[in-house]
Order: structure tokens, then C-alpha cells, then sequence
């Protein structure tokens, strides 16, 4: 288990009505993952005659006619092949009643009036998808960004892979994209638009780093909201109505009827018991341990929604302020909560970037720890004995590599050794937590504080809204050529 899902599933079992507003922006700007780029869906799913009847089509002039138009400017059948194909994979992939071997347009849309048939849809999505990545490549293109090896190694990576898929089905490249996106692609059309995607896609993550903005620009959009780049820490008892319901019983001869309870108004009663109890000097943790209560020390992020943020993110809170608020959980109530503030700061601290191995008991740990000082001691090296040895499911891909972690991310023992103040790139060093051993290795500090992050994310996503704002789209009569 990663140690983020560690966090989750502690967090499931106390505060799990807080959730970081901006992680997922985080995880995404670093990342650079090659969301519109590539899809092997349905790499399986053709036969010897759909590939005759694709290669029958792919004639030179029906690839140049225009599919589509984006503020003025026309697009091929080509160019609109290479989206509309990942989102029919996608599709595909996440409607299991959908047929691979019938056009889309001849299966009727079923999740709403917006659309007639999942082509509707698709082509829909295409349209935009191509337009978002042709405005951002323009715009790279005008700041002379060319995305130097990133780009290169991102575009290597989706033909290698390709090849090896292609060699292992027993087709050529050329015929195995055909396969994947239609008669009217070919590999030097696919290459030009996997190229641009992978220029967009990179462009915009560079377009997320604080080195690009002054210090003014990120403190005004600090100013203009300065809960969102804060962080609270506090305390917390939950009482879930479950843990108080009861079932209705019968009347016997000896007995009343008694009616089903569903513990709501004991879990209150427990929770303002519970706060009498802090008012009176006793501490939460272990007042939360005599009474059945679940128990967390957190620290949190702001979002809008919860109205426990939204206490603990009053301006006038302070130090040793408690209360009790009806806790809810996916916008459903689910008992009382005992809320304790302690302090709200801006987050002027550092992420860091961090690799671990998670094992099951200590003498492997030292044994894994031991294997990798007997080494180089590089992080390569470390990355390299990741795969064969962690039970981390969630980083073993990757060499175990958790990045921009911040507090109140991670599970409380692998945060504490991360953001130790004497922490340096290249230390190792092993602990433990309910979920295991980690053999941790650190490799660096981030170079801004995360206020300063998550301002330059706010001012990234700014952009890339300004430019969605500007687009304008339209399907042209190409498209009869593509999933016909």
C-alpha cells in the first residue's frame, strides 16, 4: 500500500471531510504525462479485414480534406483522425456495452439529450482536445519554446512503444497505426501531431513554474485569496451516528417495542459531552480514547464546500478555539465532530521530492538498505530496486518517487523523516508506519516555497482558461471519412 493511501485510508478512519484542494494540480504540473497523445485500447481488438478495408481508404486527398476548423483555420482528416481515435479508445474503454466492431455513429448516446450518437460526442471532444493543444502550441512557438528533450524523449517513448506493440502483433508500424486510427492516418502524419502534443503538453507544464512570474505577480494572487495558500493545523474527534444506531426490536411479552435509531443524536450528545470535557482542560486525545471517539491530528488545505474548513478558516479563529459541527463526508451527514484550531500560516515551507521501498517487516528493510550502501549509492540505484521489492503498488512503477509532498499528504512517520530540518538530497535512512517498513531515500527540496507553487499553478490554469475562452470550433464535411 503507497504511503498516500496509507493517509487515505487513516483519513477514512478519522477526518476524511478534508481533502487538499490544489494536489491534483501539483501531481499534474510536474508530471507531464502524455494525456492526449496516446491510447492502446483497442490495439487488440482489429482483424486482418478491418486493416484491408483501412488501407483500401487511405488515399492522399481524402487525408487532406478539411474535418475541421478552429478560429478560422482549417484542419485535415488527418489531424482530426489523431483525437477523434483517442477518444473513441477512451470511450470505448469506459462503456463496456459499446461495440469496438460498429462506428460509433451507429450507437445511439445514452447518458443525456446533448448528443444523438457517441460520435456526437466523441467528435465533439476531438474538436476541443485539438484545439487546446494547437493554441498552446502557437503559443509555444511564439515564446520560442521548443520543449528541447522532454519533448524528444516524450515523442520516443510513444514510438517505441508503438514498434514493440506493432512487432508483437506481427504488423508493420505504418499498418499498425492505420489499425489504431483509421485509413486516413499515416506514421508521418501521426508523428507531426504526436510531436505538437507533446510541445503543448510540455509548454504548459513550464508555463506552472515560479520562475516564470515575479515576486509581485505571485503575491497578488496570494492577496486576492490568501486561504488558499495557507495551511491549518488542528484537532478532531468524530462520532459517527453508525457507531451509536440501533435496529428496531419487536414488543414480546415481556418486553416494549423499540424503535431504529439512527444514532445521530447520540453522536451529537457524545460530541458536545466530549467538548464540555476539553473546555474543562482534559486533552482530546484522551478524551477521544475514553469515549469511542476517532481521534486526528491534521493539517489541512482550504476548499470551499466544508463547512468545517470554512470554520477552521475564519479570520477571527484562534489558538485553543474548539466547537461542534455536524461532520459530513461526499456531502452526506454522518455524525458530530469536536473541532480544536491551533494555527493558520501561509505555506512558506518547501515540498520535497522523495523515493521509498515498502516492506513488510524491518529485516528486510535493513537488508534492502544494506544492498543499496553496497552500492553506488546513486538514485538510480535506489530507483532500480523499487520494482522487484516494494509492496507500494502505487510508486513501483516508477522507481518509487513521490514528489511535491507536502504536510499533512503523507501518513505522519514518513512525513516526520521527510521534513526532518536537517534533511539533505541522498540521505537514506528506514520507517516505520502502521503499513510496513519504508527504506526512504530523499532527493531534494523544491526550489520555491508551495504558496508560491500554487500561486504559479493559479496563474497557469488563468491561462489556459484565457485561451480556451478565445476558441472557436466548427466540424467541417472531412469528418464523413473518419469512423465511417
Amino acid at each position: 500500500m503507497s504511503a498516500s493511501r496509507e493517509k487515505k485510508v487513516r483519513q477514512e478512519r478519522g477526518a476524511d471531510y478534508v481533502s487538499p484542494k490544489q494536489q491534483k494540480e501539483l501531481e499534474e504540473r510536474k508530471s507531464t504525462r502524455r494525456t492526449t497523445i496516446i491510447f492502446f485500447a483497442c490495439v487488440a481488438l482489429f482483424a486482418a479485414g478491418v486493416i484491408a478495408m483501412l488501407l483500401y481508404n487511405s488515399g492522399a486527398f481524402l487525408r487532406s480534406i478539411p474535418a475541421a476548423r478552429i478560429n478560422g483555420k482549417s484542419y485535415s482528416v488527418s489531424d482530426m483522425a489523431y483525437y477523434y481515435y483517442n477518444g473513441r479508445a477512451n470511450i470505448l474503454n469506459s462503456y463496456e456495452d459499446l461495440s469496438s466492431d460498429q462506428s460509433l455513429r451507429q450507437q445511439d448516446y445514452t447518458e443525456g439529450d446533448e448528443y444523438a450518437t457517441w460520435y456526437d460526442l466523441v467528435a465533439d471532444q476531438s474538436v476541443k482536445s485539438l484545439a487546446s493543444i494547437e493554441l498552446a502550441a502557437q503559443e509555444a512557438k511564439k515564446a520560442g519554446f521548443t520543449g528541447g528533450s522532454d519533448v524528444d524523449q516524450m515523442v520516443k517513448q510513444t514510438m517505441d512503444s508503438l514498434k514493440a506493440n506493432a512487432a508483437n502483433s506481427g504488423y508493420d508500424l505504418g499498418t499498425y497505426i492505420k489499425a489504431i486510427f483509421g485509413g486516413m492516418m499515416t506514421r508521418s502524419g501521426f508523428e507531426k501531431m504526436l510531436r505538437k502534443a507533446a510541445l503543448a503538453e510540455t509548454y504548459i507544464a513550464a508555463k506552472s513554474e515560479p520562475s516564470l512570474y515575479s515576486d509581485a505577480e505571485l503575491q497578488a494572487v496570494y492577496d486576492a485569496d490568501p486561504n488558499s495558500y495557507s495551511l491549518v493545523e488542528y484537532e478532531a474527534i468524530i462520532y459517527t451516528s453508525s457507531s451509536f444506531a440501533t435496529e428496531a426490536v419487536e414488543a414480546t411479552d415481556t418486553t416494549e417495542a423499540v424503535e431504529a435509531d439512527d444514532g445521530s443524536a447520540a453522536a451529537l450528545a457524545a460530541a458536545k459531552a466530549a467538548l464540555a470535557d476539553y473546555k474543562a482542560g482534559k486533552g482530546l486525545e484522551a478524551i477521544a480514547s475514553a469515549t469511542n471517539g476517532t481521534y486526528s491530528n491534521n493539517t489541512t488545505q482550504y476548499s470551499t464546500g466544508s463547512d468545517i474548513l470554512e470554520w477552521l478558516y475564519d479570520g477571527a479563529r484562534k489558538d485553543g478555539d474548539a466547537d461542534v459541527l455536524d461532520y459530513t463526508f461526499y456531502g452526506m451527514s454522518m455524525g458530530s465532530v469536536v473541532v480544536v484550531f491551533h494555527s493558520k500560516e501561509r505555506a512558506d515551507f518547501h515540498t520535497v521530492n522523495v523515493r521509498h521501498i515498502l516492506v513488510d517487516d524491518e529485516a528486510t528493510a535493513n537488508d534492502l538498505l544494506a544492498q543499496y550502501l553496497a552500492g553506488d549509492r546513486t538514485e538510480a540505484s535506489f530507483a532500480a530496486l523499487v520494482a522487484d521489492n516494494t509492496t507500494d503498488t502505487g510508486s513501483s512503477e516508477n522507481g518509487g518517487l513521490y514528489q511535491h509532498v507536502y504536510p499533512g499528504q503523507m501518513v505522519k512517520p514518513f512525513e516526520d523523516w521527510c521534513f526532518e530540518a536537517s534533511r539533505q538530497p541522498g540521505d537514506t535512512g528506514i520507517v516505520q508506519s502502521d503499513y510496513g517498513y519504508h527504506v526512504m531515500y530523499f532527493v531534494s527540496h523544491s526550489d520555491y516555497s508551495f504558496w508560491q507553487e500554487l500561486a504559479s499553478s493559479k496563474l497557469a490554469k488563468d491561462w489556459q482558461t484565457s485561451l480556451s475562452d478565445s476558441i472557436t470550433t466548427e466540424l467541417l464535411d472531412g469528418m464523413k471519412y473518419i469512423d465511417p
